[in-house]
């Protein structure tokens, strides 16, 4: 009778704790063991950066990562908690100079996005976040044991970085670009290459930094000048410089535009962003 009482006591147990679990992150305080997880099952990392004297980081716990909303969204997670003053490697390699301090990152620990501080415009933030992020990147595995043999492999760099854009992570897919361009294999391949570098170009449009778009195309414009993407390359190069305010590159840019493609549908677009930044009044 005795052993019974036990086994249905320890049954109870286990349901107990699953259910509690169910109802609460479980946050790993081994980053190592977690980033282990995380690369053996395809899921994504969530390190939230703490401290015991940190009370905006003692309000979200107590108000945010309770949620039952929040409990739910982190459930494809392997969620960590590092401790700011003794983990200052991790604190280095993710840049973190204020807490509280949540990063996103992909299953071989490299950042996609992080959030800094608590307040209700970060929560809003943290739940879109949430709803966009990819949860499972297991599909990327084969890739990953590729790199992890051969850091140099350029092709496997190549689809993880095609693979990362087509999930709008364009900043990390640039990443993964710059380190296929290194590769040998890129190297001696002139089609991946000139797409490479478009595409990087194309990146930093996109998330509006207008500085390193026109750097990475005004090179891509040098290295390949009969290329099939010239024309939208100086097309991005009209409103990246405007976008930045040098109106004469901008401008010179745009004549090109017009004088090698005359019927492009990229004159328009262009066109205004050039008036509108030359419109604009001067703060």
């Amino acid at each position: 009778m005795t052993k019974i009482l036990s086994a249905i006591f320890t049954i109870l147990l286990i349901t107990f704790v699953a259910q509690a679990q169910g109802k609460q992150i479980v946050w790993e305080k081994d980053y190592k063991k977690a980033q282990a997880a995380a690369r053996e099952s395809g899921r994504p990392l969530l390190l939230d950066f703490t401290a015991e004297w940190c009370k905006p980081c003692k309000a979200m716990d107590e108000t945010f990562w309770v949620r039952a909303d929040v409990v739910e969204a982190m459930k494809p997670f392997i969620a960590i908690k590092i401790n700011y003053d003794s983990e200052k490697g991790l604190v280095g390699k993710y840049g973190v100079g204020a807490i509280p301090f949540v990063v996103f990152a992909d299953p071989l620990g490299n950042m996609i996005t992080f959030r800094r501080g608590f307040s209700s415009k970060n929560v809003s933030e943290l739940n879109q976040i949430f709803e966009e992020m990819p949860k499972d990147f297991s599909t990327l595995n084969k890739l990953y044991e590729a790199i992890e043999l051969k850091k140099n492999d350029g092709v496997a760099l190549l689809q993880i970085a095609d693979s990362y854009r087509a999930s709008k992570m364009l900043l990390l897919s640039s990443e993964f670009y710059k380190k296929a361009l290194k590769t040998e294999e890129i190297q001696n391949d002139a089609e991946k290459k000139e797409r490479i570098i478009a595409t990087i170009g194309l990146n930093f449009y996109t998330v509006k930094d207008y500085a390193q778009a026109v750097d990475y195309l005004e090179d891509y414009l040098k290295t390949f000048p009969a290329s099939k993407y010239r024309e939208i390359a100086i097309s991005v190069l009209v409103i990246s410089n405007a976008g930045r305010g040098k109106m004469k590159d901008a401008g010179k840019y745009l004549e090109m535009l017009k004088t090698e493609f005359p019927a492009s549908k990229n004159i328009a677009p262009a066109t205004k962003a050039f008036e509108d930044a030359k419109n604009k009044p001067n703060k």
